[in-house]
C-alpha cells in the first residue's frame, strides 16, 4: 500500500546536523512554523539496497506549476491528496525535471563540496541565513509524540517529516511503499531573490517505469540513461 500520511511541511529553517556516512544516515534539518511548532525533516543520504548511493538532482531556478498549488509559507503540516491537480509530487509523471539528467554522490566524503551532505548544506544554510526564506519538505509524517522529545534536536513533542525522496519503484521489503503522485522532496523559495530551488532524491534501486495506479514496476519501454557519477564541486554541479 502507499505510505500514509502524505504531505507537505511548509517552515522555516532552524538549524541542521549532519550524521556522517555509517549504518543509516540522515541529514536532518530543524523547522519551525508559523505557529511555533517545531519539526525534523530526516533527508536520506544513503540506501539501504545497493547501490547505496543516492542520485540527486538541484533545480536552481525551478519554474513549475506545483509552485502556485502550495500551501501558505509557515502553516506547518498539510496533507496532500496523491491525485492530479494538487501538489503532490511525482517523479515520473509530473515533469519536474529530466530523469537523466540525476547523478550520484556519497553520503558523506573528506573534503569541501564532494557529497550530499555538503550539497544540502549548501542550500539549507541558506534557507537559515535568508530569515523570509520558505521551506516545503514533501514526504510522511511521523509524530507528533507528546512525550517524546525529538532525539536529534531535543524539542517536544517529537515530530517530523521522512520519506523525502522518490517512493514508488521499489523492490524487495520497500515495495509496499509504492503509490502515484506521493513522491518527496524539498523547494526553497528565497524572496530576496525572487526565486525557487528545487532538490529531489532517489534511490539507484528504484525504477522509474511504474504502473499508473499502484506505482509498482512495470517493464521498461525505453531506458533511463545510466546516471553518472558526480565529480564537479556539490553546489556547481546542477
Amino acid at each position: 500500500m502507499p505510505i500514509s500520511n502524505y504531505g507537505v511541511l511548509a517552515a522555516t529553517v532552524v538549524d541542521r546536523r549532519r550524521e556522517g556516512g555509517a549504518d543509516t544516515p540522515h541529514y536532518q534539518i530543524h523547522l519551525r512554523d508559523g505557529q511555533g511548532a517545531d519539526y525534523r525533516a530526516a533527508v536520506n543520504v544513503l540506501s539501504q539496497q545497493a547501490p547505496s548511493d543516492l542520485l540527486y538532482i538541484v533545480v536552481e531556478d525551478f519554474r513549475h506549476p506545483v509552485t502556485e498549488l502550495l500551501p501558505p509559507a509557515g502553516s506547518g503540516w498539510n496533507a496532500l491528496s496523491s491525485r492530479p491537480d494538487t501538489a503532490s509530487l511525482d517523479f515520473v509523471r509530473g515533469q519536474l525535471f529530466d530523469p537523466a539528467a540525476m547523478r550520484v554522490l556519497p553520503p558523506d566524503a573528506p573534503g569541501a563540496d564532494n557529497d550530499l551532505a555538503d550539497l544540502l548544506d549548501h542550500h539549507v544554510q541558506q534557507a537559515i541565513a535568508g530569515p523570509a526564506a520558505a521551506v516545503y519538505v514533501f514526504g510522511q509524517r511521523f509524530g507528533p509524540e507528546p512525550t517524546t522529545p525529538d532525539k536529534v534536536f531535543g524539542f517536544l513533542p517529537g515530530n517530523g517529516v521522512h520519506d523525502i525522496h522518490m517512493n514508488q519503484g521499489n523492490s524487495g521489503r520497500f515495495k509496499a511503499d509504492d503509490g502515484v503522485r506521493q513522491d518527496g522532496g524539498l523547494l526553497i523559495h528565497l524572496p530576496a531573490r525572487n526565486r525557487w530551488t528545487a532538490i529531489f532524491l532517489a534511490f539507484q534501486s528504484q525504477s522509474w517505469h511504474t504502473d499508473d495506479r499502484t506505482g509498482h514496476t512495470i517493464p521498461a519501454r525505453t531506458p533511463v540513461p545510466k546516471p553518472t557519477r558526480h565529480h564537479q564541486p556539490a553546489d556547481r554541479q546542477h
